[in-house]
């Protein structure tokens, strides 16, 4: 009876080791591919973080209403991408980090969205969100610096999120 007590014993830890071992090496694989993922959309950050700039130059230089809108909808494509990517990384990850990264872009992307008016009026509003538009450069600029999500700071995220409640605020 004691020998059948030991094998049963040393079965069931057998057991809780390979389970242990592939819920480990599951969760590995599924973070080297939530990374991976991130890292195909890193382009989008960069582009982003010229964002303000590009339009600061394009006002002063007085470009035409298409080419605003051309660059307003190029813009808009890049944070599409980057709200889908970390709201996936907020589905798979629970992480608090990514869901406000995920709320700031979705906010980024109305902004942008809602600018889309008639000529005159998407100047002015471009001009009234300017220095806005302009600081997001800056933590776009801090985003594509991580080469995985995790390496994130809950801080960007958190400056992400409070500049992009601000934007709303303006009518953005």
């Amino acid at each position: 009876m004691k020998k059948s007590g030991s094998f049963i014993l040393m079965v069931l830890l057998l057991i809780s080791v390979f389970s242990t071992y592939s819920w480990w090496k599951a969760e590995k694989e599924k973070k080297e591919v939530l990374a991976e993922f991130y890292w195909k959309f890193q382009t989008s950050s960069i582009e982003l973080s010229y964002m303000g700039g590009t339009f600061e130059y394009l006002l002063r230089n007085n470009a035409s209403y298409e080419v605003l809108l051309l660059y307003l909808d190029i813009y808009y494509f890049h944070v599409r991408n980057l709200y889908w990517t970390f709201g996936i990384l907020a589905a798979y990850t629970n992480e608090q980090k990514f869901r406000k990264l995920n709320a700031a872009l979705v906010d980024l992307s109305v902004a942008l969205n809602h600018m889309r008016k008639p000529p005159g009026e998407l100047q002015e509003d471009l001009k009234k969100n300017l220095e806005t538009l302009k600081r997001f450069d800056d933590l776009f600029k801090e985003l594509s610096k991580y080469n995985t999500p995790w390496e994130i700071p809950d801080e960007l995220a958190d400056e992400f999120f409070k500049l992009s409640e601000e934007l709303m605020k303006n009518g953005g």
